[in-house]
């Protein structure tokens, strides 16, 4: 059953695309475990979830693996309203023990509440934990918590050295090194210890797995796998294929685009060898921030601090404190971890702190565990923080350069994928940089009424639907937007403007960002009845509608009560809904969905157009 399990979903990912060598090492302990288990009263919890494709096969959804991390099919990560064998939702690293433990406690509770002669089983609740994920502080605040319990906790450690690039810390140290320490180092959280033993031999691992699984109490099962395990390129190269790209052939390598990621690399590595001062940091994260190259050319100046955010930030906070320049690499979906550290540690200190916030907006296949659409949300709101959102590589290293000049905290958010125009030069001052961040007409041209303002990739996709609508106006039809289908020469010959602001919150009383803060204020905006915000963010709380707080504030204070005209534009705002979005392609998919692809844009600006007659004059 292994070979054939590993088999077929190495066939399927390699197709379809996916979470890969993690999987392929889980095979043999997957098949244990669900022979050994009784279903549905006992219960798996998958720390991360992305090794949970054997699971998803065995337990019943083989014929959808396919589809997996595809609009509207099967989650990437163990998803509780996908199968009840999904016990709890995973995504982000070091829960497991937690969960476990949370669902052994209760079950106690329940079961005090029986008669003793019901004879019911108390149910065993599996963590399948990577050594990775003990590095993160969750992991050992569950294990301290766990000690001297008797819940009904089965922990099996996946020892395979690696997250998506290689583990660090003392007990991966440990792990490899002395493996005799290990089981003293366990025992004394109060776990029953007991392995190591290879997790590909099922002749014994199985009986191990049994062993264990009719003991009673916290007890740990240490196994030991390989990442990738009988598909030899990922076995070679575990980081490179962590991951594998949508309709890879096995005989042809995957082509490789230009992106944020690989600039930001470029980047940093310039910045580093220019200052000394430069220091960076990592949670977990080097190769797939980009951090790499920086990385390998000043090792003791780059650190790995495994999964762990909050230790991260406050190591940062720290290190500036000392007269250096930390740039803190972190997706946003785990900067979420971090945020009383950015709060408490850094800004309440205006300590010089670049945190590079990547995965910022929609991620696509991963879904609503890694979305980063909460990040504009949740610091636009902490004084002291400047937070810049680039559209570009000159504006990705306009921000960073500005970092590195003690302007105090910024926050530099930029998404997945491809990066559309990558032409930078490492030759920068505080005015280049100040200027190429500041507001930028896209389009000014003409007398409009209708204004459209957008930050970060979102200005991207809404100069693809300024496309459309040339293309549409050219032709007469708007055959690329569903709703519209034919429109008034009126409404042909109407125009609007767009704003891109790269710089979306500033510190006031810095002399340097002095001259932004008139960039859009009634003046500005008094020529426009209709205004129209996009952001790769949520809406709610996001920057959009703290735009239109900050204008109706402003406006009213000034209203003129003898004129006809309203004070208060109108404001419609695109981006993130107040959802949780699932997983998808984002061009494809999740763009749309949310409401704000090119075709939605452009579809937004056409119906504002409609209902607005060209009553404006030019821009002042």
């Amino acid at each position: 059953m292994s070979n054939d399990l590993r088999q077929f979903i190495t066939q399927s990912v390699l197709t379809s695309g996916g979470h890969f060598s993690s999987n392929l090492g889980v095979i043999e302990l997957t098949v244990a475990l669900h022979h050994t288990l009784d279903f549905p009263n006992d219960g798996i919890v998958w720390d991360v979830g992305h090794q949970s494709y054997p699971h998803k096969v065995l337990s019943g959804r083989g014929d959808l693996l396919h589809t997996i991390r595809s609009f509207q099919g099967l989650s990437g990560f163990p998803k509780r309203d996908e199968s009840p064998f999904d016990i709890f939702g995973t995504g982000h690293s070091s829960t497991a023990i937690s969960a476990a433990m949370g669902m052994a406690a209760a079950a106690k509770i329940k079961s005090n509440t029986h008669d003793i002669s019901a004879n019911i089983n108390e149910p065993t609740f599996v963590a399948v934990v990577g050594d990775g994920a003990l590095t993160a502080g969750l992991s050992y605040e569950a294990l301290n918590n766990l000690f001297k319990s008797d819940l009904n906790v089965m922990i099996v450690l996946n020892d395979n050295h690696m997250g998506i690039d290689p583990n660090t810390g003392a007990l991966n140290t440990r792990l490899q090194t002395a493996p005799e320490k290990v089981k003293a180092w366990f025992e004394w959280f109060g776990l029953n210890y007991q392995g190591p033993i290879d997790g590909h031999n099922m002749n014994e691992l199985l009986p191990a797995i049994q062993r264990c699984y009719n003991q009673t109490g916290p007890r740990l099962l240490h196994i030991k796998t390989i990442k990738g395990k009988g598909y030899p390129p990922a076995e070679k190269e575990q980081t490179k294929w962590h991951s594998a790209s949508k309709y890879v052939k096995i005989e042809q390598p995957s082509q490789s685009n230009v992106k944020w990621q690989d600039v930001y690399g470029d980047m940093l590595l310039s910045l580093a060898q220019s200052n000394s001062k430069i220091v960076g940091i990592t949670p977990a994260m080097p190769s797939s921030c980009g951090m790499i190259k920086a990385m390998n050319a000043f090792p003791d100046r780059f650190f790995d601090v495994g999964i762990a955010e909050q230790h991260a930030l406050t190591f940062a906070a720290g290190m500036a404190t000392q007269d250096t320049i930390p740039i803190v690499n972190i997706y946003s979906s785990f900067l979420q971890r971090g945020y009383d550290q950015w709060i408490h540690d850094i800004a309440l200190q205006n300590l010089p702190v670049i945190l590079c916030i990547d995965r910022a907006g929609l991620v696509g296949e991963d879904g609503p565990t890694h979305h980063g659409a909460f990040d504009i949300a949740f610091l636009r709101c902490i004084p002291q923080t400047i937070l810049c959102a680039p559209r570009n590589a000159r504006e990705l290293y306009a921000s960073l350069w500005l970092g590195t000049q003690n302007v105090g905290p910024i926050a530099i958010r930029y998404p997945k994928g491809t990066l559309i125009d990558n032409q930078w030069e490492p030759a920068m001052d505080r005015t280049l940089a100040i200027e190429t961040l500041s507001p930028q007409w896209l389009k000014s041209d003409g007398r409009a009424n209708v204004l459209l303002i957008t930050t970060g990739h979102a200005t991207n996709l809404a100069i693809q639907a300024n496309s459309i609508l040339l293309d549409n106006h050219n032709s007469g039809t708007m055959n690329s937007v569903d709703a519209v289908t034919k429109f008034s020469p009126k409404i042909q010959s109407s125009n609007y403007h767009h704003l891109h602001i790269p710089l979306l919150q500033w510190a006031d009383d810095n002399p340097d960002f002095q001259s932004l803060s008139a960039a859009i204020t009634p003046k500005t905006t008094q020529n426009y009845e209709y205004i129209i915000t996009v952001e790769d963010g949520c809406v709610q709380s996001g920057w959009g509608e703290g735009l239109q707080q900050s204008l109706a504030k402003s406006i009213e204070q000034r209203h003129n009560y003898q004129t006809n005209q309203p004070a208060i534009p109108q404001f419609q705002h695109l981006g993130i809904p107040h959802n949780f979005i699932e997983h998808g392609n984002n061009e494809g998919d999740l763009y749309h969905r949310c409401g704000y692809a090119p075709e939605d844009i452009a579809e937004a600006i056409i119906t504002a157009l409609a209902k607005h007659s060209l009553t404006a004059g030019p821009r002042e």
